[in-house]
């Protein structure tokens, strides 16, 4: 697990309750660049640029997210602004998603607003997309 806080300092070593870790981006904290990940990721700062993640992206109520996500699912309580392809999607209340989705699950609960395109997934394509999906190799 990493947890990034506004102080620019990353804190390792954090235990989670699940088994798969998490990466949290602290409030104030502002990120730009790329991030490829296999656990859980959870973003309450601002964030620019692409998200791959093989689990479930969350943007918290104070979170900004501007970039392409593909994940397996994104939950949006605050605001995203962006492409995003994922098995499902969930938009919570005051959550604010702009943009292009392609989706096999889309939830809008109310208060939640939607403004873009979507686009349905076949569910049991997605499935597969997303279980097959390589994170890009680092460079060294």
């Amino acid at each position: 697990m990493a947890i990034f806080v506004s102080d620019n300092k990353q804190l390792d070593g954090v235990s989670s309750s699940g088994g798969g870790g998490a990466t949290i981006i602290a409030q104030g904290t502002r990120i730009k660049g790329e991030i490829n990940t296999d656990c859980r990721l959870h973003i309450d700062g601002e964030f620019e640029g692409n998200i791959h993640a093989k689990d479930v992206v969350m943007v918290g109520k104070s979170g900004v997210v501007r970039g392409d996500v593909r994940a397996n699912s994104l939950i949006v309580s605050g605001r995203f602004i962006g492409n995003v392809t994922a098995n499902m999607l969930e938009i919570k209340p005051q959550g604010r998603v702009e943009g292009s989705v392609e989706v096999a699950e889309f939830i809008i609960e109310r208060k939640g607003v939607f403004m873009g395109e979507s686009k349905a997934k076949d569910p049991k394509a997605s499935k597969a997309d997303i279980s097959s999906l390589e994170l890009p190799k680092k460079d060294k």
